[in-house]
């Protein structure tokens, strides 16, 4: 890179020294530096890099943790999109649903194996978070 610029200045400055004139020759130098200085800045310059917009505005993690002894269920359906997740934690144990869709979300936990709910609501999931939440029953 920088032998091409170097080389295109020797290339101006020995073409403005084969004339006769010296202020021809100083405005001909001036003119190639102008265009070796264009010329490094287009073959220098930074590119447009497109950026990965990351989780922002289209997912986050939800985790659901049961403290209690025995099993629950977790049905998780998205407002907009009727997507359905449906979960069975252990006792102890900690589930996660990852890079659900963001929006509201309404879940209804139970016990397993039975059709009785322990606790129902709605979630906002925004984009980026880590939701957790911890039953105890």
């Amino acid at each position: 890179m920088k032998a091409i610029g170097i080389g295109l200045c020797l290339v101006v400055f020995f073409h403005g020294r084969g004339s006769s004139q010296a202020n021809n020759t100083a405005d001909q130098v001036i003119e190639g530096g102008k265009v070796v200085v264009e010329l490094i800045k287009v073959l220098t310059g930074k590119k447009d890099i497109e950026k990965n917009p990351g989780c922002k505005g289209t997912y986050a993690d939800l985790c659901i943790v049961n403290e209690s002894s025995g099993s629950i269920t977790a049905v998780l359906q998205q407002h907009t999109s009727g997507e359905k997740k449906e979960m069975v934690i252990l006792p102890t144990m900690k589930e996660c649903c990852l890079q659900i869709s963001t929006g509201i979300w309404t879940y209804d936990l139970r016990t397993s194996g039975t059709a009785q709910s322990i606790r129902k609501g709605d979630l906002q999931i925004e984009g980026c978070q880590n939701l957790i939440m911890n039953i105890k029953y």
